[in-house]
């Protein structure tokens, strides 16, 4: 499988896999610390002060530097580049060390070297999906490079794009913080648990990285290697974003050429043949989802049961999915 050989520290492991009639078990690394939503998003009272002192500043800002090297890997130095197409807090797994891991692999697809975009069906989680990708299936790099933009938005204010609350005459969280950045009171929309960890400078540098990622226009989005490099070094001189575009997030059956494609608010979504179609042009095989206790309902479409199990020092453990 293509997954095993992905290797990489900021992309989950794949130690194996068998596959007997219906049933099909994949077998990951054991990654301790779970989903990065689980604590981003974690609620109210103590589970809010809890989450706060695991996720301060230093460590929010090291997980965004991790997926963007992650995504690097993926898309330029892997053997055969890849597009992960759900990028998202559920799908982001911490290790014991708080280093992030990409996970879940079910709406991957291989993408050329030689092509500079494809078409082809959608899928993904509304509210994360690049306007380009979700008006007309033209699948590029820059859409993963959109979906990260909310993901770094997202640990900047500790609040999640698809249950932004409309205010201030903004009605997406990537409007929300084009207002502050326009204002030059980025640290306005700071999660207030970050107020006394938090870097000024780092978190301007950040909103405005996540703001070049969100551009309508995917020709205005830097790639994951200026990203890195970015955000690797000292800041410096970086591009102006103009207003982001507006992710889908809203409830909506549509057609176009590549024929009819369903969506629900606020979860997954794909085509119905999405997951067959991608195991046909030999991708992966089955839906990696639930990896070592990843949000079970940001799952793509599918009709086939898969266990998953993680692999710890002393033993191995279970889940079906």
């Amino acid at each position: 499988m293509l997954l095993s050989r992905l290797q990489h520290k900021n992309v989950v492991n794949l130690y194996g896999y068998c596959a007997h009639g219906e049933d099909k078990l994949l077998v990951y690394e054991y990654v301790a610390n779970e989903s990065l939503d689980k604590l981003l998003f974690s609620g109210q009272g103590g589970q809010v002060a809890a989450a706060a002192e695991v996720l301060h500043w230093r460590r929010r800002f090291e997980v965004i530097v991790g997926v963007a090297r992650g995504l690097l890997y993926l898309h330029e130095d892997a053997h055969t580049p890849i597009i992960h197409r759900d990028i998202k807090a559920s799908n982001i797994l911490l290790d014991e060390r708080w280093s992030p891991k990409i996970a879940d692999f079910g709406m991957a697809r291989l993408f050329p070297e030689e092509l500079t975009h494809v078409q082809t069906r959608i899928a993904g989680t509304n509210g994360y999906m690049a306007p380009e990708y979700f008006m007309s299936g033209a699948l590029s790099p820059k859409v993963d490079v959109f979906s990260f933009g909310v993901l770094v938005i997202e640990l900047v204010s500790g609040q999640k794009n698809s249950r932004f609350s409309p205010r201030h005459d903004a009605s997406t969280l990537l409007e929300w913080a084009w207002m502050f950045y326009t204002q030059k009171n980025t640290m306005d929309m700071l999660d207030p648990a970050l107020r006394s960890t938090a870097d000024a400078e780092q978190v301007a540098m950040c909103v405005q990285i996540g703001l070049l990622c969100t551009q309508a226009n995917p020709k205005l989005r830097p790639d994951m290697r200026r990203v890195v490099v970015v955000l690797s070094k000292k800041p410096g001189p970086l591009e102006e974003p103009i207003k982001p575009g507006i992710p889908y997030s809203k409830h909506k059956r549509r057609s176009h050429g590549l024929g009819r494609s369903s969506y629900t608010t606020g979860e997954s979504s794909a085509m119905s043949s999405g997951a067959s179609s991608y195991a046909t042009n030999s991708a992966f095989a089955a839906n990696p989802n639930n990896m070592a206790s990843t949000s079970s309902s940001s799952s793509a479409t599918t009709t086939t049961t898969i266990t998953t199990m993680t692999i710890t020092p002393t033993n191995s453990t279970t889940s079906r999915s």
